[in-house]
């Protein structure tokens, strides 16, 4: 039996997933943004599901996982994975992890192509579909993290909105103040 033309679509999935979880568990290890740690928390155990789930079809195939010979998505894996191990603020994290892509949701579906092949089978369509799914709900929710990383990177942190309300409330406190001379300096006291 002669392997499945679908095979290297599968190989691909399961190698990238793998290095998907890695660099992002890597990155939850690393950072101290509470939201930003369970969002990539979630996405890497899901990362390594997808990549299982994958290695997985692939045997039931009567095939294994080649890293050799999958499509490569993170061309620079080893430069990735240091960064996410690293002390580098998560904004900068951002930037190098996304090619400074801010409208990712904005490029075309990657996703586009995967039933092209009319060989796929209803339990590799079934695994696919799921697979598709999930990775678009990974990548709403990495991409609202992101957005709000690089927003506190533009100096809109909450830190930095906690100081605002603070100067807005001393601010309060001093016109409340004035006012209060101002009545006094009317009645002539």
């Amino acid at each position: 039996m002669s392997a499945p033309t679908f095979l290297p679509l599968l190989n691909s999935i399961a190698v990238n997933e793998a290095k998907g979880q890695k660099l992002l568990g890597a990155w939850a290890a690393a950072t101290q943004d509470a939201d930003l740690k369970a969002a990539l928390t979630f996405v890497s155990i899901r990362e390594g599901e997808h990549a299982m789930a994958f290695a997985k079809r692939m045997c039931e195939l009567g095939h294994a996982v080649d890293e050799a010979s999958a499509y490569q998505v993170f061309k620079n894996f080893d430069d990735l994975l240091a960064c996410a191990c690293s002390d580098t603020t998560d904004a900068e994290k951002v930037e190098m992890l996304t090619r400074g892509d801010s409208e990712q949701g904005e490029r075309k579906d990657p996703f586009r192509n995967f039933f092209k092949d009319p060989s796929i089978d209803p339990q590799t369509g079934a695994l696919l579909g799921r697979f598709i799914a999930e990775e678009r709900d990974s990548g709403r929710r990495l991409k609202a993290e992101y957005d709000r990383v690089r927003a506190e990177g533009r100096g809109t942190s909450k830190p930095a909105m906690d100081e605002i309300a603070s100067l807005k409330a001393c601010v309060s406190s001093l016109e409340a103040e004035l006012k209060s001379l101002r009545k006094m300096i009317a009645a002539g006291r």
